[in-house]
């Protein structure tokens, strides 16, 4: 049966090949060589003995089954961010299921310094180009859609012309392909995203903050895969109060990716500035 990534998977592969008939992909590769490379992603996000965790802070208008803003202005949301304390903003670029754009990428790479995760469903390398061309200093690369020698494929093709490659897991099964690329950014998400059917409207909202510790207690290989020093973890999603951000800052993760929490709150900065601060008393 497929799953909500099954349905986008799909959706995404006629979107590009569209794209790429506009604009084919030797000229957006000959374009975004010429770029300048944006801040680092993970030397802005790295966490030092001592320190506390940093956060990322995500622009998404929508979700499936909720509605964070009616109308994105993104330059104005990624002031708040930046204001509150952010040391990364995640853009989401998906428009049918969260309202976002490869424009609405753009205008946060003119509104802001701060290093820029491209979060989309990427399948293939060409949106890592559209990606590179608009400011993106990372992208998200879902494990679930890769076998081991796809998904290293598509690292490689992503620090080959200069984007950092961000590995997601949602589910357990996901996470040993993933450290056999030992990749040098892991995200791990507290909502099961690739679990849930394809219409997700009444699930997608499922999952815990307790899931970080979880993905951490419970597989020593992720443990090895950190001791190497030189890698970047993330925990993403269920970020609502500053409890959940004090309960992962006390696991070894560099960083929190908060979304819906952070668009939906009646004051962004003070809510980003309340979450990092908490988080620092468990450094």
């Amino acid at each position: 049966m497929d799953t909500f990534l099954d349905v986008v998977a799909a959706e995404k592969r006629q979107q590009v090949a569209k794209r790429r008939d506009a604009l084919p992909e030797a000229l957006l590769r000959e374009h975004a060589a010429q770029l300048p490379s944006r801040a680092s992603f993970q030397s802005a996000l790295k966490r030092l003995p001592g320190a506390a965790i940093s956060l990322i802070t995500e622009v998404k208008a929508r979700a499936p089954g909720r509605e964070n803003v009616r109308s994105l202005e993104p330059e104005d949301v990624v002031e708040d961010y930046v204001r509150g304390g952010a040391s990364a903003v995640s853009v989401l670029t998906d428009e049918a299921y969260f309202g976002g754009s490869l424009d609405t990428l753009a205008r946060v790479s003119r509104a802001t310094d701060l290093p820029l995760l491209h979060k989309e469903f990427i399948v293939e390398p060409y949106q890592l180009l559209e990606g590179k061309v608009r400011g993106a200093s990372a992208a998200l690369i879902l494990a679930y859609y890769f076998d081991e020698r796809s998904l290293a494929e598509i690292v490689d093709a992503a620090h080959a012309i200069g984007i950092e490659a961000v590995v997601e897991c949602s589910l357990y099964d996901e996470l040993p392909r993933t450290l056999a690329v030992n990749p040098r950014i892991v995200l791990l998400n507290n909502r099961p995203i690739a679990a849930i059917p394809a219409d997700p409207t009444e699930t997608y909202s499922r999952g815990e903050a307790a899931n970080a510790g979880r993905w951490w207690e419970e597989h020593s290989a992720l443990q090895t895969w950190y001791a190497q020093g030189d890698r970047l973890l993330i925990s993403a999603s269920c970020v609502d109060t500053v409890k959940d951000a004090e309960l992962i800052a006390g696991y070894p993760f560099d960083a929190l990716l908060i979304g819906n929490a952070a668009m939906v709150a009646a004051d962004r900065r003070t809510f980003v500035n309340s979450l990092r601060v908490g988080a620092s008393h468990q450094q």
